[in-house]
């Protein structure tokens, strides 16, 4: 009983972390944030790379960008975690840091609520630079936050 009793609890708290995804950002948030058509929702996939709650894809299905939503809590250990050499930034979720500036992976977690999200850029465009800028990372962090 306490097996299906589990079980059950992790089924409605995935339900309520996809549904809560699909309410932060759209595909035409992140088109209009980057300027690229095509863009898709990819699945649940990590062997892929795709660990996020929400995986963003351009028209040639590689992905752009992630996010994970996770436990308010987390944030505490992203933060003690990746944030040693990060820039505290203003302005998104009730605190928040940017690891990595202009770097292929490049990410934003913030804290909202009893919420923590972590939003990364991911890989390289065609042109050799991350498939995200900074500026529209913290773009779609802020829109995120702003619709929490």
């Amino acid at each position: 009983m306490r097996i299906k009793s589990f079980l059950i609890s992790v089924l409605l708290w995935t339900l309520s972390n996809s549904v809560f995804a699909a309410e932060l950002l759209a595909v035409a948030d992140v088109e209009k944030v980057t300027g690229l058509s095509g863009i898709q929702v990819v699945g649940k996939d990590p062997a892929k790379g795709a660990g996020g709650e929400l995986n963003f894809a351009n028209a040639d299905k590689k992905l752009i960008t992630m996010v994970m939503i996770q436990d308010g809590s987390m944030f505490d250990f992203w933060k003690k975690q990746y944030g040693k050499d990060g820039v505290s930034i203003q302005g998104v979720g009730t605190e928040a840091f940017h690891t990595k500036p202009d770097s292929a992976i490049s990410y934003i977690a913030f804290k909202k609520g009893n919420k923590a999200i972590w939003i990364q850029s991911m890989g390289w465009n065609k042109t050799g630079k991350p498939n995200l800028t900074d500026a529209q990372l913290a773009e779609l962090a802020k829109l995120a936050a702003s619709r929490m």
